[in-house]
């Protein structure tokens, strides 16, 4: 099978998975890391694409862990933080003050470094007993690759526009983690620990989630859905609803990200959930976007809709906001007619865009995941099993964010009705 040095002595099984839980962990930190500045960053590329790594990375550890737990590593020991100085390290990570702060730490120093491991333990272990180890990093690798060379593009499109100024702060900052991952002994803690120059040391911020959605200089926003878009009450006009409603999914999927962020004491699977989750959200996004400028629209012409965002981070409190999306929105879409169901049947049958219509039989078989996922984590985690406690959590989230939507200048009945109609 074209295995080769069959004969090296290898790692132990506790080497092993005490380097796998290491590599593990710093997947998991970058996971949220990615999530909260899937908020925070203005530029609408960068959010999308963070979101899709966050799921990328949500995944790496979540093999990582099922791996762990054949070494004889129970999931309780994997889960916790496996060395304080790469804690640190993370935690300052997320700490990064611009976007190309982030960028620089992501696929300079965290990502770049991650890879190194996976080659290093590659390189001891024994390739026999470890083969399933082996196996799972090979296909890793493809994705980590693949997130590299988006990130040395987006890198240089960054730092096209950037002053020297800024510039300088992130080349510090790139000094300052390096310090730090040195400080750990690095990924595999293999490395020898060295001393942190006080001198690099740089004092930060807490990262804390925005109280409202960022756009960059090219959008427009709106907190209320459609306020400042006439749409006429026929079919062109449902058409143009619907794919305007796709591109608007940026917010739910900023709404999931606070979620997902914010929410604290959860067993691993609600954050590997809501990583998914997020990405959906964003690819459903695209797949408006896509729709849009196919047909031509200069998709910066619309207001860009940010009221799901703002409401989850103001409104909602607890679990009203997942809640709200899983149950009140996504559980109701499974309803037939009209539903999500429908939906893909209007542009099959109505409007008869090829196009649109893949985008909205991809887009509901997404929203049945996700139901599933309100299922899980509202209506049994939650509620303990009593979907109509949770239906009426749901029922109770729909009447503030009539109120608050009023309030943000809700001019119709009709309009506010069309906005939850969907998202």
């Amino acid at each position: 099978m074209g295995i080769q040095d069959w004969d090296r002595i290898g790692m132990s099984v506790e080497s092993s998975a005490k380097t796998l839980q290491r590599i593990a962990y710093v997947d998991r930190q970058l996971m949220r890391i990615e999530a909260g500045h899937v908020v925070a960053r203005p530029e609408y590329e960068i959010k999308g694409a963070l979101a899709r790594l966050s799921s990328q990375d949500a995944e790496h550890h979540e093999q990582f862990r099922n791996r762990v737990k054949q070494l004889r590593m129970s999931t309780v020991a994997f889960d916790k933080c496996p060395d304080v100085s790469l804690n640190e390290l993370m935690q300052t990570v997320l700490n990064s003050e611009t976007t190309l702060c982030l960028l620089t730490a992501l696929f300079e120093v965290i990502k770049p470094a991650q890879i190194a491991a996976i080659h290093a333990y590659q390189g001891k272990a024994q390739p026999l007993v470890d083969e399933p180890t082996l196996q799972i990093m090979k296909h890793q690798l493809i994705d980590r690759e693949e997130q590299m060379d988006w990130g040395r593009e987006a890198l240089a499109h960054i730092r096209l526009t950037a002053s020297e100024q800024e510039k300088d702060q992130a080349q510090r900052w790139k000094m300052y983690l390096e310090q730090l991952f040195a400080a750990a002994g690095g990924i595999t803690g293999w490395e020898e620990r060295a001393a942190l120059d006080p001198a690099l040391r740089i004092t930060t911020k807490p990262f804390a989630m925005p109280q409202s959605s960022t756009r960059d200089s090219r959008f427009q926003t709106e907190v209320v859905k459609f306020q400042s878009i006439p749409l006429p009450d026929n079919a062109e006009g449902r058409f143009m609803t619907m794919m305007l409603s796709r591109y608007f999914e940026m917010s739910p999927a900023e709404g999931i990200a606070y979620v997902h962020v914010t929410t604290e004491g959860k067993p691993w699977s609600f954050y590997r959930d809501t990583a998914r989750h997020m990405w959906d959200e964003v690819r459903h996004s695209w797949f408006g976007e896509a729709a849009l400028r196919v047909k031509g629209y200069d998709v910066y012409q619309y207001a860009n809709w940010t009221g799901w965002y703002d409401m989850t981070a103001q409104l909602f409190e607890g679990t009203e906001a997942y809640s709200h999306l899983t149950i009140a929105i996504e559980k109701a879409a499974m309803k037939y007619p009209p539903g999500k169901r429908e939906e893909w049947e209007f542009c099959r049958d109505v409007v008869k865009d090829p196009l649109m219509t893949t985008f909205q039989d991809f887009d509901w078989a997404d929203e049945v995941v996700h139901a599933g996922f309100g299922q899980r984590w509202m209506i049994e985690d939650v509620h303990g099993g009593d979907a109509r406690a949770a239906q009426e959590e749901a029922e109770r989230t729909v009447k503030k964010r009539t109120v608050y939507m009023e309030a943000q200048g809700e001019v119709t009945k009709n309009k506010l009705a069309g906005s939850l109609g969907g998202y």
